[in-house]
């Protein structure tokens, strides 16, 4: 009778794999995957609705996180002189005070920027907790600037 040859399934090896990387795992060391190098991790939330995107990558070794959040378009001028003036006014005082870079597009659309260095290793807890520092930077701005954007024409 012929000798039947053990095929290991292909689960093994991958469990074999993790089994020699230390942990905690670094999200962004995708190695483990077949790829070389760290690649950026990006997510997504959304808080007062207010979509926000981040991107969490290393900036000569060292993990950087980047917040980017679409407060939507100016209100027109046509729609309230008063609102418009008063949401001027939020991304103005944002722009000096908050420490974050707030912007109104050419195409009229209001967005907040920041980005915060992030401690190793680079975990899931990590990046939450840089997004949740930029945010709280922004939040009182962020306040004042959908309330202006809700008054009434």
């Amino acid at each position: 009778m012929p000798a039947i040859a053990e095929s290991k399934p292909k689960d093994q090896s991958i469990v074999a794999a993790l089994g020699d990387v230390a942990l905690p795992l670094e999200l962004d060391r995708t190695e483990l995957f077949g790829r070389l190098g760290p690649r950026p991790v990006e997510f997504r939330f959304t808080f007062r609705e207010v979509p926000f995107s981040c991107t969490a990558e290393r900036r000569e070794g060292h993990p950087v996180l980047t917040l980017t959040g679409d407060l939507g378009s100016l209100p027109y001028t046509a729609e309230g002189a008063e609102r418009r003036q008063a949401v001027q006014t939020v991304v103005a005082a944002a722009r000096r005070r908050s420490g974050l870079d707030w912007q109104v597009t050419a195409q009229q659309q209001i967005v907040v920027r920041g980005g915060i260095s992030l401690v190793l290793p680079l975990t899931p807890v990590a990046m939450v907790a840089g997004a949740v520092t930029l945010l709280l930077r922004a939040r009182p701005f962020l306040d004042l600037l959908l309330e202006a954007m809700a008054q009434e024409g």
